[in-house]
């Protein structure tokens, strides 16, 4: 999991899909003090920030990436808004994956029968990313909270 800063200005944002409580961007242009613009491409905005990513908000913005997606996590905008929000669905999928893989297992120890084939890829798939999410999710926060109060245009100390 890998966490960025993006000063600068938006100057492109469009909503292509919601659902839950997490935005899909796609694209969201960002254009830096130098001038050179940061193609975000598809983005993933937890809900409680979605109202701040529109063209022409300025700030620091907070990114990161995991396995399969990255996102903005936080944002401390110029006029002194700031707001941080992690996207926690495919945490909330690898927990899934766990309970019902761990369903299936608990209806093979009772009767011996084996349901169905996918008991163990469920297993696998929650136990093997859950992880992954927690640690990205830990790495965000601390990266936010390590910045606190910082003004856009300013390196974090």
């Amino acid at each position: 999991m890998a966490t960025s800063i993006i000063d600068g200005t938006i100057e492109e944002a469009h909503l292509k899909r919601s659902f839950w409580n997490m935005r899909v961007f796609d694209p969201i242009l960002i254009q830096r003090a130098d001038g050179q613009v940061e193609n975000l491409g598809k983005t993933i905005v937890e809900g409680n920030l979605a109202h701040y990513i529109v063209p022409g908000a300025a700030g620091r913005f907070y990114l990161y990436s995991t396995i399969d997606h990255r996102g903005i996590h936080g944002v401390r905008l110029d006029n002194g808004e700031e707001a941080y929000g992690f996207a926690r669905n495919n945490e909330i999928g690898s927990i899934i994956c766990i309970l019902m893989g761990a369903a299936l297992l608990a209806v093979y120890l009772l009767t011996g029968t084996m349901v169905t084939g996918w008991m163990w890829p469920l297993l696998l798939i929650g136990f093997v990313f859950l992880p992954f999410y927690w640690s990205a999710r830990a790495a965000a926060w601390k990266q936010y909270a390590a910045d606190e109060g910082s003004v856009a245009g300013v390196s974090p100390a």
